[in-house]
């Protein structure tokens, strides 16, 4: 009797699994318009419903290790200029990276669950999320990498994870902030 029981909540979770995996595989399908009018509407419904997360990237060696404090400090002042020098070329240099909202909460940018990738997570591209102010004005990178963004506040939207000791992972899927995204700056 288990032994059904354990069978089919196992066809069940690979159903699920399969069907995730077509979705993300059918979004590949469309055209490039297409698949970020797509990642746009879900990232607007997931504003609209409150889902998406507000927070200031933060480099985690100087952190952790009590050389800056970012969550002493004002919100989306996170460094002095010489601290925010520092936590980018830390950055650089593959220091992990974590996204500090207002109320405290860590969030660690983790690919999809179940997934493993070789490359950095930091260095990975995410659609970025335009408004239509944004859209009407000069043209702007449509997607970022977290490096470049330490020190400055973002919109993300992604799967949550619960994580450890108060610090949660979050699979980023979409990306929205202010401004223009300048590499090496």
């Amino acid at each position: 009797m288990n032994y059904w029981k354990v069978l089919s909540i196992m066809l069940m979770g690979l159903l699920f699994v399969g069907s995730s995996q077509a979705e993300e595989e059918d979004l590949y399908k469309l055209s490039y318009e297409e698949r970020i009018k797509t990642i746009e509407d879900r990232f607007w419904a997931a504003f609209r419903a409150g889902k998406t997360i507000t927070g200031v990237i933060v480099e985690g060696n100087s952190l952790f290790n009590g050389t800056t404090e970012p969550q002493n400090r004002p919100y989306g002042q996170p460094y002095t200029e010489e601290e925010l020098l520092a936590a980018k070329i830390s950055a650089e240099r593959n220091s992990k990276l974590f996204i500090l909202t207002k109320d405290g909460i860590l969030y660690y940018p983790t690919p999809k669950k179940g997934q493993n990738v070789s490359q950095s997570e930091q260095s990975h591209r995410i659609p970025r999320v335009l408004t239509e102010e944004q859209k009407r004005g000069p043209k702007l990178f449509t997607w970022a990498t977290l490096v470049p963004m330490v020190g400055r506040e973002v919109e993300a939207y992604g799967e949550i994870y619960p994580g450890y000791a108060g610090v949660k992972g979050i699979h980023i899927e979409s990306i929205r902030f202010e401004g223009e995204y300048i590499v090496g700056e």
